[in-house]
Protein backbone atom coordinates (compact mmCIF):
# COMPACT_ATOMS: atom_id res chain seq x y z
CA UNK A 1 0.00 0.00 0.00
CA UNK A 2 1.33 3.50 -0.34
CA UNK A 3 1.00 4.92 2.84
CA UNK A 4 -0.96 6.03 5.68
CA UNK A 5 -4.48 7.96 4.79
CA UNK A 6 -5.65 11.20 6.57
CA UNK A 7 -9.71 10.28 7.78
CA UNK A 8 -11.24 13.63 8.64
CA UNK A 9 -14.96 15.00 8.81
CA UNK A 10 -15.63 18.12 6.94
CA UNK A 11 -18.88 20.18 7.81
CA UNK A 12 -20.48 22.32 4.61
CA UNK A 13 -22.62 24.50 6.60
CA UNK A 14 -19.17 26.10 7.60
CA UNK A 15 -16.58 27.56 5.90
CA UNK A 16 -14.16 25.37 4.32
CA UNK A 17 -10.51 25.86 4.77
CA UNK A 18 -6.87 24.51 3.60
CA UNK A 19 -6.57 21.35 5.06
CA UNK A 20 -2.63 21.74 6.50
CA UNK A 21 -0.39 19.31 8.33
CA UNK A 22 -0.38 16.34 6.12
CA UNK A 23 3.24 16.01 5.21
CA UNK A 24 3.31 12.25 6.70
CA UNK A 25 0.22 11.64 4.55
CA UNK A 26 -0.32 9.79 0.94
CA UNK A 27 -4.06 11.06 1.10
CA UNK A 28 -6.79 12.59 2.59
CA UNK A 29 -10.63 10.39 3.09
CA UNK A 30 -12.95 13.27 3.86
CA UNK A 31 -16.27 12.58 5.17
CA UNK A 32 -18.21 15.27 3.99
CA UNK A 33 -21.33 16.27 6.47
CA UNK A 34 -24.27 18.74 6.00
CA UNK A 35 -25.68 19.93 9.13
CA UNK A 36 -24.30 16.72 10.79
CA UNK A 37 -26.04 14.35 8.21
CA UNK A 38 -23.48 12.64 5.70
CA UNK A 39 -23.27 12.90 2.35
CA UNK A 40 -20.56 11.04 1.12
CA UNK A 41 -16.43 9.87 0.97
CA UNK A 42 -14.29 12.52 -0.89
CA UNK A 43 -10.70 11.13 -1.67
CA UNK A 44 -8.25 13.93 -2.05
CA UNK A 45 -4.14 13.95 -3.09
CA UNK A 46 -2.13 15.61 -0.79
CA UNK A 47 0.08 18.71 -2.27
CA UNK A 48 3.32 18.90 -0.14
CA UNK A 49 1.59 18.87 3.41
CA UNK A 50 -1.52 20.47 2.52
CA UNK A 51 -4.87 19.92 0.60
CA UNK A 52 -6.44 23.53 -0.85
CA UNK A 53 -9.79 24.25 0.34
CA UNK A 54 -10.41 25.37 -3.76
CA UNK A 55 -9.83 21.63 -4.66
CA UNK A 56 -11.87 20.28 -1.69
CA UNK A 57 -14.61 22.61 -3.16
CA UNK A 58 -14.50 21.33 -6.54
CA UNK A 59 -14.12 17.79 -5.42
CA UNK A 60 -17.32 17.72 -3.48
CA UNK A 61 -19.47 19.52 -5.79
CA UNK A 62 -18.31 17.22 -8.62
CA UNK A 63 -19.37 14.10 -7.30
CA UNK A 64 -22.28 15.09 -4.48
CA UNK A 65 -23.95 18.32 -5.87
CA UNK A 66 -27.50 16.28 -5.86
CA UNK A 67 -26.96 14.45 -3.08
CA UNK A 68 -26.36 18.12 -1.42
CA UNK A 69 -29.59 19.98 -3.25
CA UNK A 70 -31.94 16.50 -2.40
CA UNK A 71 -30.59 17.21 1.16
CA UNK A 72 -31.38 21.03 1.31
CA UNK A 73 -34.75 20.09 -0.64
CA UNK A 74 -35.69 18.15 2.36
CA UNK A 75 -34.90 20.06 5.44
CA UNK A 76 -36.49 22.40 3.95
CA UNK A 77 -39.91 20.57 2.91
CA UNK A 78 -39.71 18.72 6.09
CA UNK A 79 -40.60 21.94 8.26
CA UNK A 80 -43.68 24.44 7.67
CA UNK A 81 -43.34 26.69 4.82
CA UNK A 82 -43.55 30.52 5.22
CA UNK A 83 -45.37 32.84 2.96
CA UNK A 84 -42.16 33.26 0.56
CA UNK A 85 -42.26 29.66 0.04
CA UNK A 86 -38.75 27.77 -0.83
CA UNK A 87 -36.13 29.89 -2.23
CA UNK A 88 -32.13 29.00 -2.00
CA UNK A 89 -31.21 31.49 0.18
CA UNK A 90 -33.54 30.10 2.79
CA UNK A 91 -32.26 26.56 2.18
CA UNK A 92 -28.85 27.05 3.00
CA UNK A 93 -29.81 27.74 6.27
CA UNK A 94 -32.06 25.19 7.11
CA UNK A 95 -31.08 22.67 9.04
CA UNK A 96 -32.66 19.27 8.94
CA UNK A 97 -35.90 18.56 11.07
CA UNK A 98 -35.67 17.94 15.02
CA UNK A 99 -37.79 15.24 16.70
CA UNK A 100 -39.46 17.54 19.55
CA UNK A 101 -41.07 14.48 20.91
CA UNK A 102 -40.27 12.17 24.02
CA UNK A 103 -37.10 11.61 24.66
CA UNK A 104 -37.51 7.16 25.06
CA UNK A 105 -34.64 6.19 28.10
CA UNK A 106 -31.81 4.73 25.60
CA UNK A 107 -29.36 1.96 27.18
CA UNK A 108 -26.18 2.14 25.53
CA UNK A 109 -24.07 -1.10 25.81
CA UNK A 110 -20.32 -1.82 25.02
CA UNK A 111 -19.27 -5.52 25.55
CA UNK A 112 -15.78 -5.75 26.19
CA UNK A 113 -13.15 -8.44 27.42
CA UNK A 114 -9.55 -7.74 28.97
CA UNK A 115 -9.24 -4.59 26.47
CA UNK A 116 -8.70 -1.43 28.99
CA UNK A 117 -6.81 0.72 26.58
CA UNK A 118 -9.67 0.61 23.55
CA UNK A 119 -12.67 0.87 25.88
CA UNK A 120 -11.28 3.72 27.53
CA UNK A 121 -11.52 5.70 24.43
CA UNK A 122 -14.52 4.22 23.55
CA UNK A 123 -16.00 4.98 27.20
CA UNK A 124 -14.78 8.65 26.81
CA UNK A 125 -16.65 9.17 23.20
CA UNK A 126 -20.22 7.86 25.15
CA UNK A 127 -20.00 10.23 27.94
CA UNK A 128 -20.34 13.22 25.66
CA UNK A 129 -22.89 11.39 23.49
CA UNK A 130 -25.67 14.27 23.02
CA UNK A 131 -29.44 13.21 24.20
CA UNK A 132 -30.63 14.02 27.47
CA UNK A 133 -32.31 10.21 28.64
CA UNK A 134 -29.25 7.72 28.94
CA UNK A 135 -28.31 4.65 31.03
CA UNK A 136 -24.91 3.89 29.67
CA UNK A 137 -23.72 0.00 30.40
CA UNK A 138 -20.59 -1.76 30.77
CA UNK A 139 -20.88 -5.68 30.49
CA UNK A 140 -17.43 -7.17 31.05
CA UNK A 141 -17.63 -10.56 29.60
CA UNK A 142 -15.37 -13.60 31.85
CA UNK A 143 -12.59 -11.17 32.30
CA UNK A 144 -9.04 -12.57 33.29
CA UNK A 145 -8.56 -9.69 35.70
CA UNK A 146 -10.18 -6.48 37.57
CA UNK A 147 -8.87 -3.94 35.48
CA UNK A 148 -12.11 -2.73 33.28
CA UNK A 149 -14.46 -2.93 36.65
CA UNK A 150 -11.53 -0.76 38.09
CA UNK A 151 -11.36 1.55 35.06
CA UNK A 152 -15.34 1.55 35.27
CA UNK A 153 -15.30 2.51 38.33
CA UNK A 154 -12.47 5.32 39.16
CA UNK A 155 -13.15 7.23 35.97
CA UNK A 156 -16.68 6.84 34.90
CA UNK A 157 -18.79 7.04 37.87
CA UNK A 158 -22.36 7.63 35.77
CA UNK A 159 -21.53 4.27 33.59
CA UNK A 160 -22.94 1.17 35.12
CA UNK A 161 -20.95 -2.24 35.34
CA UNK A 162 -22.03 -5.32 35.19
CA UNK A 163 -19.66 -8.80 34.71
CA UNK A 164 -21.24 -11.72 33.03
CA UNK A 165 -19.02 -14.87 33.60
CA UNK A 166 -20.65 -17.30 30.57
CA UNK A 167 -17.71 -16.71 27.97
CA UNK A 168 -18.69 -15.33 24.80
CA UNK A 169 -20.37 -11.93 23.20
CA UNK A 170 -23.89 -13.26 22.76
CA UNK A 171 -24.01 -14.25 26.96
CA UNK A 172 -22.61 -10.37 27.16
CA UNK A 173 -25.50 -9.13 25.04
CA UNK A 174 -28.16 -11.37 26.54
CA UNK A 175 -27.04 -10.02 29.98
CA UNK A 176 -27.70 -6.46 28.71
CA UNK A 177 -30.93 -7.27 27.85
CA UNK A 178 -32.12 -8.36 31.39
CA UNK A 179 -30.12 -5.33 32.92
CA UNK A 180 -30.90 -2.72 30.53
CA UNK A 181 -33.10 0.15 31.99
CA UNK A 182 -33.90 1.73 28.36
CA UNK A 183 -37.10 0.83 26.38
CA UNK A 184 -34.47 0.82 23.36
CA UNK A 185 -31.05 -0.88 23.20
CA UNK A 186 -28.20 0.20 21.79
CA UNK A 187 -24.78 -1.71 21.38
CA UNK A 188 -21.66 -0.70 20.12
CA UNK A 189 -18.05 -2.19 20.72
CA UNK A 190 -15.58 -1.40 23.06
CA UNK A 191 -13.10 -0.75 19.69
CA UNK A 192 -15.72 1.81 18.64
CA UNK A 193 -16.06 5.84 18.57
CA UNK A 194 -19.59 6.94 18.44
CA UNK A 195 -20.51 10.08 17.33
CA UNK A 196 -22.23 13.03 19.42
CA UNK A 197 -25.43 12.77 17.54
CA UNK A 198 -25.21 8.69 17.26
CA UNK A 199 -28.22 7.87 19.37
CA UNK A 200 -30.67 11.00 18.94
CA UNK A 201 -30.50 9.67 15.51
CA UNK A 202 -31.38 6.34 16.13
CA UNK A 203 -34.35 7.80 18.70
CA UNK A 204 -35.90 9.98 15.50
CA UNK A 205 -36.45 6.75 13.56
CA UNK A 206 -37.80 4.66 16.39
CA UNK A 207 -39.82 7.48 17.78
CA UNK A 208 -41.28 8.36 14.43
CA UNK A 209 -42.30 4.69 13.49
CA UNK A 210 -43.91 2.27 15.73
CA UNK A 211 -43.49 -0.52 13.58
CA UNK A 212 -39.56 -0.13 13.48
CA UNK A 213 -37.93 -2.57 15.91
CA UNK A 214 -34.52 -2.47 14.76
CA UNK A 215 -31.85 -0.23 13.54
CA UNK A 216 -28.74 -0.10 11.93
CA UNK A 217 -25.94 2.76 11.19
CA UNK A 218 -23.27 3.98 9.60
CA UNK A 219 -19.58 2.55 10.47
CA UNK A 220 -16.64 4.66 9.56
CA UNK A 221 -12.98 4.07 9.63
CA UNK A 222 -11.31 5.94 12.94
CA UNK A 223 -8.25 5.86 11.45
CA UNK A 224 -6.50 4.83 8.24
CA UNK A 225 -2.88 4.51 9.29
CA UNK A 226 -1.62 1.03 8.34
CA UNK A 227 -1.58 -0.99 5.46
CA UNK A 228 -4.29 -3.52 7.34
CA UNK A 229 -6.34 -0.88 7.94
CA UNK A 230 -6.63 0.33 4.61
CA UNK A 231 -7.19 -3.42 3.05
CA UNK A 232 -9.59 -3.79 5.57
CA UNK A 233 -11.80 -0.77 3.96
CA UNK A 234 -10.56 -1.76 0.18
CA UNK A 235 -12.53 -4.83 1.15
CA UNK A 236 -15.69 -3.22 1.93
CA UNK A 237 -15.46 -2.41 5.17
CA UNK A 238 -18.19 -2.29 7.58
CA UNK A 239 -20.08 0.94 5.82
CA UNK A 240 -23.28 0.39 4.09
CA UNK A 241 -23.78 3.32 2.48
CA UNK A 242 -25.13 6.87 2.71
CA UNK A 243 -28.91 5.89 2.00
CA UNK A 244 -31.69 5.18 4.59
CA UNK A 245 -32.45 2.04 4.13
CA UNK A 246 -35.93 0.40 4.77
CA UNK A 247 -36.05 -3.68 5.22
CA UNK A 248 -38.88 -5.78 5.82
CA UNK A 249 -40.39 -8.60 3.95
CA UNK A 250 -42.61 -8.64 0.90
CA UNK A 251 -44.80 -11.54 0.31
CA UNK A 252 -45.65 -13.08 -2.77
CA UNK A 253 -47.66 -16.15 -4.11
CA UNK A 254 -47.42 -17.12 -0.50
CA UNK A 255 -43.78 -17.13 -0.06
CA UNK A 256 -41.38 -15.09 1.75
CA UNK A 257 -38.33 -13.30 0.09
CA UNK A 258 -34.89 -14.62 0.78
CA UNK A 259 -33.20 -11.80 0.01
CA UNK A 260 -32.50 -11.09 3.98
CA UNK A 261 -30.26 -14.64 3.88
CA UNK A 262 -27.28 -12.32 3.32
CA UNK A 263 -27.62 -10.57 6.71
CA UNK A 264 -24.65 -8.64 6.47
CA UNK A 265 -26.30 -6.06 3.80
CA UNK A 266 -27.90 -4.69 6.72
CA UNK A 267 -25.46 -3.67 9.00
CA UNK A 268 -22.82 -4.95 12.40
CA UNK A 269 -22.69 -5.41 15.51
CA UNK A 270 -20.45 -2.40 16.28
CA UNK A 271 -23.79 -0.35 15.32
CA UNK A 272 -27.17 -1.80 16.37
CA UNK A 273 -30.07 -0.92 18.17
CA UNK A 274 -33.21 -2.73 19.40
CA UNK A 275 -36.39 -2.28 21.00
CA UNK A 276 -36.06 -3.72 24.20
CA UNK A 277 -39.82 -5.77 23.97
CA UNK A 278 -38.26 -7.61 20.68
CA UNK A 279 -36.78 -10.16 22.28
CA UNK A 280 -39.55 -11.14 24.04
CA UNK A 281 -40.81 -11.98 20.40
CA UNK A 282 -38.05 -13.43 19.27
CA UNK A 283 -35.84 -14.63 21.11
CA UNK A 284 -32.36 -13.36 22.55
CA UNK A 285 -28.89 -13.59 20.66
CA UNK A 286 -27.85 -17.26 20.38
CA UNK A 287 -24.41 -17.56 22.45
CA UNK A 288 -23.43 -20.62 20.72
CA UNK A 289 -22.44 -17.38 17.61
CA UNK A 290 -20.08 -14.93 17.92
CA UNK A 291 -16.69 -14.04 19.36
CA UNK A 292 -15.91 -16.01 22.68
CA UNK A 293 -16.94 -19.25 20.90
CA UNK A 294 -15.72 -21.33 18.14
CA UNK A 295 -18.13 -19.88 16.05
CA UNK A 296 -15.64 -16.64 16.34
CA UNK A 297 -18.88 -14.40 14.70
CA UNK A 298 -22.80 -14.27 13.24
CA UNK A 299 -24.24 -13.18 16.44
CA UNK A 300 -25.22 -9.53 14.87
CA UNK A 301 -26.20 -11.63 11.56
CA UNK A 302 -28.46 -13.71 13.15
CA UNK A 303 -30.56 -10.97 14.92
CA UNK A 304 -30.69 -8.85 12.15
CA UNK A 305 -31.98 -11.96 9.93
CA UNK A 306 -34.90 -13.53 12.38
CA UNK A 307 -35.80 -9.63 12.95
CA UNK A 308 -37.12 -9.48 8.97
CA UNK A 309 -37.65 -13.34 9.21
CA UNK A 310 -40.47 -12.89 12.28
CA UNK A 311 -42.03 -10.24 10.20
CA UNK A 312 -40.44 -7.08 11.55
CA UNK A 313 -38.87 -3.79 10.28
CA UNK A 314 -35.45 -3.17 10.43
CA UNK A 315 -34.06 0.53 8.82
CA UNK A 316 -30.61 1.26 8.09
CA UNK A 317 -29.76 5.33 9.12
CA UNK A 318 -26.52 6.32 8.00
CA UNK A 319 -26.88 9.78 10.22
CA UNK A 320 -25.93 7.28 12.80
CA UNK A 321 -22.38 7.16 12.79
CA UNK A 322 -19.83 5.22 14.80
CA UNK A 323 -16.43 5.12 14.15
CA UNK A 324 -14.39 1.68 14.23
CA UNK A 325 -10.80 1.33 14.90
CA UNK A 326 -9.69 -1.12 12.77
CA UNK A 327 -7.35 -3.55 13.35
CA UNK A 328 -3.67 -2.18 12.33
CA UNK A 329 -1.89 -5.00 12.27
CA UNK A 330 -1.80 -7.27 9.03
CA UNK A 331 -2.03 -11.23 10.82
CA UNK A 332 -5.06 -9.61 13.16
CA UNK A 333 -6.83 -8.14 9.86
CA UNK A 334 -6.81 -11.77 8.10
CA UNK A 335 -7.46 -13.71 11.38
CA UNK A 336 -11.10 -11.17 11.40
CA UNK A 337 -11.11 -11.87 7.75
CA UNK A 338 -11.07 -15.87 8.32
CA UNK A 339 -12.88 -15.47 11.34
CA UNK A 340 -16.13 -13.42 9.26
CA UNK A 341 -15.98 -16.53 6.97
CA UNK A 342 -16.73 -18.91 9.78
CA UNK A 343 -19.07 -16.86 11.79
CA UNK A 344 -20.84 -16.51 8.40
CA UNK A 345 -21.51 -19.94 7.29
CA UNK A 346 -22.09 -21.19 11.36
CA UNK A 347 -24.93 -18.48 11.01
CA UNK A 348 -25.67 -20.39 7.88
CA UNK A 349 -26.03 -23.44 9.78
CA UNK A 350 -27.76 -22.29 12.75
CA UNK A 351 -30.74 -21.06 10.78
CA UNK A 352 -30.93 -24.41 8.58
CA UNK A 353 -31.90 -25.97 11.49
CA UNK A 354 -33.77 -23.31 12.67
CA UNK A 355 -36.07 -22.88 9.64
CA UNK A 356 -35.94 -26.26 8.13
CA UNK A 357 -38.70 -24.71 5.39
CA UNK A 358 -35.44 -22.64 4.27
CA UNK A 359 -33.38 -25.30 3.84
CA UNK A 360 -33.01 -24.89 0.12
CA UNK A 361 -33.21 -21.48 -0.29
CA UNK A 362 -29.83 -21.11 2.68
CA UNK A 363 -28.13 -23.91 0.74
CA UNK A 364 -28.00 -22.24 -2.42
CA UNK A 365 -27.00 -18.79 -1.16
CA UNK A 366 -24.25 -20.56 0.75
CA UNK A 367 -22.87 -22.04 -2.39
CA UNK A 368 -23.42 -18.40 -4.64
CA UNK A 369 -21.77 -17.22 -1.82
CA UNK A 370 -18.53 -19.28 -1.38
CA UNK A 371 -18.06 -18.58 -5.34
CA UNK A 372 -19.42 -14.91 -5.74
CA UNK A 373 -17.44 -13.94 -2.39
CA UNK A 374 -14.03 -16.43 -2.52
CA UNK A 375 -13.66 -18.36 -5.73
CA UNK A 376 -14.42 -16.23 -8.37
CA UNK A 377 -12.27 -13.38 -6.26
CA UNK A 378 -9.42 -16.22 -5.98
CA UNK A 379 -9.86 -16.70 -9.80
CA UNK A 380 -9.48 -12.86 -10.81
CA UNK A 381 -6.39 -12.71 -7.98
CA UNK A 382 -4.35 -15.00 -10.74
CA UNK A 383 -5.37 -12.45 -13.61
CA UNK A 384 -5.19 -9.21 -11.56
CA UNK A 385 -2.71 -10.27 -8.84
CA UNK A 386 -2.63 -6.41 -7.17
CA UNK A 387 -6.31 -5.76 -6.69
CA UNK A 388 -6.43 -7.94 -3.16
CA UNK A 389 -3.93 -9.79 -1.31
CA UNK A 390 -4.53 -13.46 -2.16
CA UNK A 391 -3.78 -15.09 1.05
CA UNK A 392 -6.47 -12.78 2.28
CA UNK A 393 -8.49 -14.27 0.03
CA UNK A 394 -8.08 -17.99 0.60
CA UNK A 395 -7.89 -16.78 4.31
CA UNK A 396 -12.51 -15.96 3.97
CA UNK A 397 -12.57 -19.20 2.01
CA UNK A 398 -11.06 -21.27 4.82
CA UNK A 399 -12.96 -19.75 6.78
CA UNK A 400 -16.78 -20.56 5.29
CA UNK A 401 -15.49 -24.32 4.96
CA UNK A 402 -14.52 -24.44 8.88
CA UNK A 403 -17.97 -22.43 9.48
CA UNK A 404 -20.04 -25.00 8.38
CA UNK A 405 -18.94 -27.71 11.46
CA UNK A 406 -18.63 -25.27 13.74
CA UNK A 407 -21.98 -24.20 14.76
CA UNK A 408 -22.93 -27.59 16.85
CA UNK A 409 -19.74 -28.42 18.53
CA UNK A 410 -20.46 -24.29 19.88
CA UNK A 411 -23.94 -25.39 20.54
CA UNK A 412 -22.69 -28.09 22.50
CA UNK A 413 -20.57 -25.58 24.70
CA UNK A 414 -23.19 -23.09 25.33
CA UNK A 415 -25.61 -26.01 26.47
CA UNK A 416 -23.02 -27.03 29.03
CA UNK A 417 -22.35 -23.40 29.91
CA UNK A 418 -26.13 -23.03 30.51
CA UNK A 419 -26.24 -26.07 32.92
CA UNK A 420 -23.26 -25.12 34.46
CA UNK A 421 -24.09 -21.60 35.44
CA UNK A 422 -27.92 -21.61 35.28
CA UNK A 423 -29.97 -19.12 33.41
CA UNK A 424 -29.19 -15.19 34.04
CA UNK A 425 -30.14 -13.10 36.87
CA UNK A 426 -30.26 -10.06 37.03
CA UNK A 427 -27.76 -8.50 39.47
CA UNK A 428 -27.88 -4.50 39.44
CA UNK A 429 -29.83 -2.27 41.74
CA UNK A 430 -28.26 0.68 41.77
CA UNK A 431 -27.92 3.28 39.36
CA UNK A 432 -24.90 4.64 38.10
CA UNK A 433 -23.02 2.20 39.65
CA UNK A 434 -20.10 4.26 42.25
CA UNK A 435 -16.94 2.56 42.73
CA UNK A 436 -17.73 1.35 46.35
CA UNK A 437 -21.05 -0.83 44.79
CA UNK A 438 -19.25 -2.81 41.94
CA UNK A 439 -19.70 -5.79 42.14
CA UNK A 440 -16.29 -7.96 43.22
CA UNK A 441 -17.22 -11.31 41.54
CA UNK A 442 -18.73 -12.57 38.30
CA UNK A 443 -20.74 -14.56 40.03
CA UNK A 444 -24.94 -14.25 39.73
Amino acid sequence: MPGPIKVIDIELSQQLQDIRGLSRYFGLKVLVRLYGYPIGYVSMPIYGDHCPASMLVRSILDQYSWQIIRQLMYNGLAKPLNGEGLCIENLLQLQPPAYNGPKPLVTVVVCTRDRTDDLGVCLDSLINIDYPALDLLVVDNAPDNDSTKQLVGTKYPNIRYVCEPRPGLDWARNRAIIEAHGEIIAYTDDDVVVDPGWVSALVNIFAENDDVMAITGLVVPYELETDAQILFEKNGGFGRGFERKWYCLGRENGEKETYHIGAGIFGTGANMAFRRGLFDQIGNFDPALDVGTVTNGGGDLDMFFRVLQEGHTLVYEPSAIVRHRHRREYKNLRNQITNNGIGFYSFLVRNIFNYPREFYPFVRFGIWWLWHKSIRSLLISYIHPFLFPRDLILAELMGSVIGLFRYLKARRTANKIARTFGPIKRIITMEPVLPTNISDSCED
